[in-house]
């Protein structure tokens, strides 16, 4: 398979320019929005074995499946060999998917006829000139009768009939139906956002309720976690996918008749059965998914004539173009992009695990073992090497804001504090750059909502994750976000990506996710020191720092190699003991 070449040094041509990106979307102006967070891959789950659950504080080391097929890459100008990727981009139908409303007929019984009113006789003429006290009686008692005999027709039939007419207009259940509640704890989307969608499940599943709870992300892995062991967890849960090895004791595979793995293959992207089936069983499913995205300040690329850079190579040498450097302090004034830290680049764990992802590595084995140096030593190049951004600059999302970075790498829901951040910024999102001739590889992460294997209501909360699931649902998800904050999260369903792809703001997000790959290095999950992407991750920074002080890169990678092996391991998600880098 093709590798691409490594980027130009700094002694590159400076007035090499890139191509622009024909499917580029401009953002326009954008609401103001809610501050919600973020909410894989080669790797998969062992099929055989579910993930082990044991949790360990120690601090963790790692090994390897077999290395990808390797492919003799094209040199870097004046460096070693790029990364290269082995993956094939999974495509599949787009069925729709919906949830047909259910109205219980109306039941209303017309009106019987009254029945005829008893013949009335006519008295016989007098025989004798004597008036008896009855003769004006017999007319009132008649009419008497007559009046009741309508009294007792309207009161037993047309009055019930219409009660019951009335009744089918304004509830669907019968006074003898049973209503069952069920708890969801939510997070993210706030009451007034997920009641829209709620009311639309109630609606049609009049026998069930849902009482949302909005959580709050602090502690939450932790605290879901205890939730989990006791008698009474709520019914539907959202968590994110990557805590699945943690959490999948504590966890119900959804039943055959509601949803199968069949389903996750038809109607969502391969990324998400890479981590929701285990064992040929369904364990959660997306609502909405993230991803990362090339966000490009437009009056600076306008300004520079610049285009926007596809490749690797082209951005690092529009990024060196693009920056600014004080001539009073010798110091960054603007960065051409946030790129080579881990202290002040947002979301650097997702975006060195696509580089890594890119250029064929392994992530579940850290194998080739020189493809893993490869792309960590290309991340260090924008600050140790070509010095287009510093350890000195704020964070990267709040350096693009303030027009003081030209490109940041991020995903959709950080154009909300970009715009509350500064609304007049003028910016566009596009895709991710790619290596040059190799398959495109893109990043992707989502929340998921699943059930307590202690769940007081398993059926009834399985049903509700399926229409979550739906493209119904996820349209009605995305119109009500969009209509409260003026953003929408990107539907995880495949067949709403043909409507949003023309979205300024998650089209490109959209447009990449049938080629996105995850791991279990995604950042901002909250899943505490113990979880499984904080541990990981902290190993990867700790690999990351060593190429940027110097220290030896193979010695790095193969302390690398052992902490994610001590980490996987610990859930069955690797099998192959790690060997040493050379």
């Amino acid at each position: 398979m093709p590798d691409f070449p490594m980027p130009p040094d700094q002694n590159q041509d400076p007035n090499q320019n890139s191509n622009p990106d024909p499917n580029s979307q401009d953002t326009g102006p954008i609401p103001s929005p809610l501050n919600i967070p973020p909410p894989p891959s080669d790797f998969t789950l062992d099929s055989s074995t579910p993930p082990n659950t044991t949790e360990s504080s120690s601090s963790p080391q790692e090994a390897s499946p077999p290395p990808p097929p390797s492919s003799t890459p094209t040199p870097f100008p004046d460096q070693t060999p790029s990364f290269q990727d082995n993956a094939n981009p999974v495509s599949t139908p787009t069925p729709s998917t919906t949830f047909p409303t259910s109205t219980p007929p109306s039941s209303s019984m017309p009106p019987a006829d009254p029945p005829p009113p008893p013949p009335q006789e006519t008295p016989a003429p007098a025989t004798t000139p004597k008036k008896s006290p009855f003769k004006f009686l017999i007319p009132i008692i008649l009419g008497l009768v007559i009046l009741a005999v309508i009294a007792f027709v309207v009161i037993k039939f047309v009055l019930p009939g219409s009660s019951n007419q009335a009744s089918s207009e304004t509830t669907p259940t019968s006074p003898n139906t049973k209503t069952t509640t069920i708890t969801y704890y939510g997070l993210w989307e706030p009451p007034e956002v997920m009641r829209v969608v709620l009311d639309e499940f109630e609606r049609q599943n009049p026998s069930i309720k849902v009482d949302y709870q909005m959580q709050q992300s602090a502690d939450y892995r932790e605290r879901l976690q205890t939730l989990l062991t006791q008698k009474d967890p709520p019914d539907v849960i959202r968590f994110h996918s990557t805590w699945i090895p943690q959490l999948i004791s504590h966890l119900k595979p959804a039943p055959e008749n509601i949803i199968t793995p069949t389903e996750i293959d038809a109607n969502f992207y391969p990324a998400v059965k890479d981590l929701v089936v285990i064992s040929n069983q369904v364990y959660a499913v997306p609502a909405t998914l993230e991803g990362l995205g090339l966000y490009v300040n437009q009056e600076i690329f306008n300004s520079a004539q610049e285009s926007v850079p596809t490749t690797w190579v082209d951005l690092r040498t529009v990024a060196k173009r693009l920056t600014q450097i004080d001539p009073n302090t010798g110091q960054i004034s603007r960065a051409g992009i946030a790129l080579g830290t881990t202290s002040n680049v947002d979301h650097w764990p997702d975006i060195v695990s696509l580089m890594l992802l890119q250029n064929g590595v392994s992530m579940s084995s850290l194998t080739p073992t020189n493809r893993v140096s490869e792309a960590l030593r290309y991340y260090t190049f924008f600050t140790k090497t070509d010095a287009v951004w510093s350890n000195n600059l704020p964070s990267s999302v709040q350096a693009f804001a303030a027009g003081k970075a030209a490109m940041i790498l991020a995903p959709s829901w950080q154009a909300i504090t970009i715009k509350e951040l500064n609304p007049s910024l003028s910016w566009k999102i596009y895709p991710v750059p790619q290596l040059p001739d190799a398959p495109v590889v893109t990043w992707v992460n989502y929340w998921v909502e699943g059930v307590p294997k202690n769940a007081s209501h398993p059926n009834e909360a399985w049903k509700l994750v399926k229409f979550l699931s739906s493209s119904q649902a996820q349209q009605l998800l995305f119109d009500t976000a969009t209509k409260q904050r003026g953003f929408g999260q990107a539907p995880a369903n495949k067949a709403l990506a043909s409507t949003i792809a023309t979205n300024p703001i998650v089209g490109p997000f959209v447009t990449q996710a049938a080629t996105a790959k995850t791991f279990y290095t995604t950042s901002l999950t909250h899943d505490g020191t113990t979880g499984i992407n904080s541990r990981l991750n902290k190993y990867l920074e700790d690999a990351i720092n060593s190429h940027l002080s110097g220290a030896n890169e193979a010695s790095a990678v193969t302390t690398l190699q052992q902490g994610f092996y001590q980490v996987l391991s610990q859930y069955n998600l690797v099998s192959i003991t790690p060997t040493p880098a050379k």
